[in-house]
């Protein structure tokens, strides 16, 4: 080819000889590998114009070859390289990976797990992946990516064999495909390349799968038990096993970490679960989360062909209940879906398992709660309607509710007022003596003022504030706090609207009605009311009750005192009084030798010491008994005026002394007044008295040998005093004795000794009535009824008198007739 010359028509030469016109490929292969090519030839392999001698310089040594000067030299054969599709021919790596296919609106099965085959190619490192055929699966199989390089981002990277490892995700297209194992070459290949792969894993299940596989499965039938339901009840009847369960729900959307109560009964191995509510979850309170049954520990077993929608499950399709060995402290159950775990049990338990099945219930274990942040809760203000606690209610709930009404209260307290005087703190003149009446009801606590009306003094007087709670001056607007009965007292100052209202007064139920509750009152409130009550002089009646009880308590005290030391010895002023008749049936011959066990019977001379000590009002003192004709004295007077020894039967003497009532004669300043009525021995007697001689020989009667049941010989009977009644003086024992100095004791006591009763006396000097006709006598008038009838007393005056009554309208003080 000439040098130069343009390409032209006639001008172009060709190689006639030249057969070939491909393109040289640019790269080479050198052990498998692929490597630019340095030397550039022409088209079908000819050297290009540069390689020519033309172009040589005689200075450029690399461009200068030798073997044209030289000749050619002889080289080695070149090795023999075997290239990397032919060695790595047939060669590929196989993992087994799955991936979960959804299924939609089919109530079998959700998902679909489909077995692949990944195949990776050495040769040119290519993938496919190739799901094995299933006979009769229904289900389009085989080849599902086609051979080739799979990218592996958008890098424009592949994936490569040093990509793979088992338990790897692989994404191809869009679809995942999870790694779980590898055949042995590929094992063998990727740890000889340096690459240790991980551990293999376990194919999921289908769903479907085993449902089928299931279907073709019998379930286990339980044994049936030979176990004596009667027997069980007897002996396990209200013995119940009480654990402390927990449910962790926190995993859920709006879950949390709850806490219950489970019950093992032991008569029939039922299982029953109780909420714990606390108030404040927000929850509906139910009492159960599950009722009483037998809890299996697979709530799911049941056959696949099993109508769960028209039976229910029975023993036949249960394969195992939970029984207390199932139940141990730190072990998990599962209650229907539910996990729950066991962190306490009581005492009863533990002994239980201790005892019967020798096993140690673990010690509790401690459960943490998560400690929620709690906000203060603020609430509104009042907005000024109503009251405000009907307010208040629209902030604990969507549907206000009423306040409370102690309704208990309403009723105890109804149409019950503590009332009060109050006068007006003034400023101006006109206000000036203006008083009002404030009344606190006990029912509700609510407060109404009225003013009292002044006749001329040009103010409208009434209603001045209606019935309603007021609320003290320092109380929140919006949880006020109301006045109540504790601060009310003479002299308080009560602010109502702007007004000062002064407390003055206040009536007596006030002050019983803090007497009567003390715990709602401090005492200097209760003071501060009985001092201005004492000033007015309302108490009198409770300062004389006061006095009546303190006087009666003494009473009491002393007639305890001297019954202690009372002897059933007759004194002589019995004897005396015998012989006067004063009081019929009083004298009684000697006791038994019993000492009394009473305090209600005291010797006559106790009594009227006594009777002057108190000083009873003339009002309490009623006549004597032997004043009266029927002879009957009241209850009253047999406590206070009651003679030693027991009414028994006994012989009247012989020839007593007999007068009239109200003619017996009274004692006066003769030192021989009782002698006169002494016995024709009684001189006999006290000497032999004094020289400590029994006066009689005396044997006890027939009355006292069948009370103390003792047989004695029958003695004549004997004169005097004590032998009217058969009784041996050697017999008697020595408080039965008569003292020697016993008249000169009556002497002086009967001096004080008034000669008539002081109501008898006070009664006498009364006008007298002007005496009853005849026709009254015959037909006497119809005796009074009702809470005032009166009877009079029958009492021996020559003309009946004017007797002074208490008023009807007070029961209390009334004399019960």
């Amino acid at each position: 080819m000439a040098w130069g010359l343009p390409k032209l028509p006639g001008l172009t030469f060709s190689d006639p000889t030249k057969t070939q016109y491909h393109i040289r490929s640019s790269l080479r292969y050198y052990q498998g590998h692929r490597f630019p090519d340095t030397l550039i030839r022409g088209p079908g392999g000819t050297a290009t114009d540069v390689d020519s001698n033309a172009f040589a310089l005689p200075d450029d040594s690399v461009t200068y070859d030798p073997s044209l000067t030289y000749g050619r030299v002889k080289q080695a054969a070149l090795p023999a390289v075997i290239p990397h599709w032919v060695h790595y021919d047939k060669r590929c790596l196989k993992f087994t990976a799955f991936f979960k296919q959804p299924v939609f609106e089919n109530p079998d099965e959700n998902y679909r797990v489909r077995v692949v085959n990944i195949v990776y190619f050495l040769e040119d490192d290519t993938i496919t992946v190739i799901e094995p055929r299933v006979k009769n699966s229904g289900l389009w199989q085989g080849r599902m990516v086609k051979r080739g390089k799979i990218p592996k981002n958008d890098l424009g990277e592949f994936w490569h064999w040093k990509d793979l490892d088992i338990g790897k995700d692989i994404c191809m297209y869009g679809k995942v495909f999870h790694t779980v194992s590898c055949d042995l070459y590929t094992k063998e290949w990727l740890e000889s390349q340096g690459i240790e792969l991980s551990k293999e894993e376990d194919l999921p299940t289908d769903p479907y799968t085993e449902k089928e596989r299931w279907k073709n499965i019998q379930p286990p039938k339980r044994s049936k038990s030979h176990d004596d339901r009667l027997l069980r009840f007897l002996e396990y009847e209200g013995k119940v096993l009480s654990f402390n369960v927990v449910w962790d729900n926190r995993d859920a959307e709006h879950g949390e970490l709850t806490e219950y109560k489970m019950y093992y009964f032991l008569q029939d191995d039922n299982i029953s679960i109780k909420e714990l509510h606390d108030g404040r979850g927000g929850k509906d309170p139910f009492p159960l989360l599950l009722k009483k049954r037998k809890l299996p520990k697979k709530w799911k077993e049941r056959p696949v062909s099993f109508p769960s929608i028209a039976l229910e499950i029975t023993d036949e399709e249960v394969t195992e209940y939970y029984s207390p060995r199932d139940l141990i402290v730190g072990e998990t159950i599962f209650v229907l879906g539910r996990r729950f775990l066991i962190f306490d049990c009581d005492a009863f338990t533990r002994k239980y398992y201790k005892s019967m099945l020798n096993i140690e219930q673990p010690p509790p274990i401690e459960v943490r709660h998560d400690t929620r942040k709690e906000f203060p809760k603020s609430f509104p203000p009042h907005i000024g309607i109503g009251a405000p606690e009907d307010t208040l209610q629209s902030c604990f709930g969507l549907v206000p509710k009423p306040p409370h009404k102690d309704v208990i209260k309403y009723n105890l307290n109804a149409n019950k007022y503590l009332r009060y005087l109050c006068e007006l703190d003034w400023i101006h003149p006109e206000d000036n003596g203006r008083q009002f009446v404030m009344a606190y009801s006990l029912a509700d606590g609510t407060l109404k003022i009225g003013e009292i009306p002044r006749r001329n003094s040009g103010i409208r007087e009434g209603k001045f504030l209606k019935a309603m709670r007021l609320q003290t001056p320092e109380s929140n607007p919006n949880f006020p706090t109301y006045f109540t009965p504790d601060r009310f007292y003479i002299g308080a100052i009560v602010p109502v609207f702007k007004h000062r209202f002064k407390i003055v007064g206040c009536d007596l139920y006030v002050y019983r009605y803090m007497s009567a509750n003390p715990e709602k009152f401090p005492q200097e409130v209760i003071d501060n009311v009985r001092n201005y009550h004492m000033r007015e002089g309302n108490l009198k009646d409770e300062l004389e009750e006061a006095i009546r009880d303190e006087q009666a308590a003494e009473t009491r005290a002393q007639l305890a005192k001297i019954g202690q030391a009372a002897v059933a010895e007759p004194s002589a002023m019995e004897r005396c009084l015998t012989a006067l008749n004063v009081v019929e049936g009083s004298a009684t011959p000697p006791r038994p030798p019993t000492p009394p066990m009473t305090t209600d019977r005291l010797p006559y001379e106790e009594s009227l010491r006594i009777n002057r000590l108190s000083k009873p009002t003339c009002d309490n003192i009623v006549p004597l008994k032997g004043i009266l004709k029927s002879g009957a004295a009241k209850d009253d007077h047999q406590k206070v005026v009651c003679f030693s020894g027991p009414e028994v039967e006994r012989q009247e003497p012989a020839h007593p002394a007999t007068y009239q009532p109200g003619q017996q004669p009274h004692f006066d300043e003769d030192p021989d007044f009782c002698h006169k009525f002494k016995d024709a021995d009684a001189d006999d007697r006290a000497e032999r008295r004094a020289k400590d001689i029994c006066p009689y020989e005396l044997i006890p009667s027939k009355q006292i040998q069948n009370q103390t049941g003792e047989e004695m010989a029958v003695k004549p009977k004997l004169p005097g005093y004590l032998g009217t009644y058969d009784v041996d003086c050697k017999e008697a024992p020595e408080y039965m004795r008569l003292p020697s100095d016993a008249y000169e004791k009556i002497k002086h006591m009967r001096r004080d000794v008034p000669e008539i009763s002081p109501q008898a006396l006070r009664m006498s000097k009364f006008p007298p009535e002007p005496m009853p006709s005849v026709d009254t006598c015959v037909n006497p008038p119809p005796e009074p009824q009702g809470p005032c009838a009166v009877t009079k007393e029958d009492v021996s005056f020559s003309c009946p008198r004017v007797e002074p009554g208490l008023p009807c309208c007070d029961p209390d003080k009334r004399e019960q007739k």
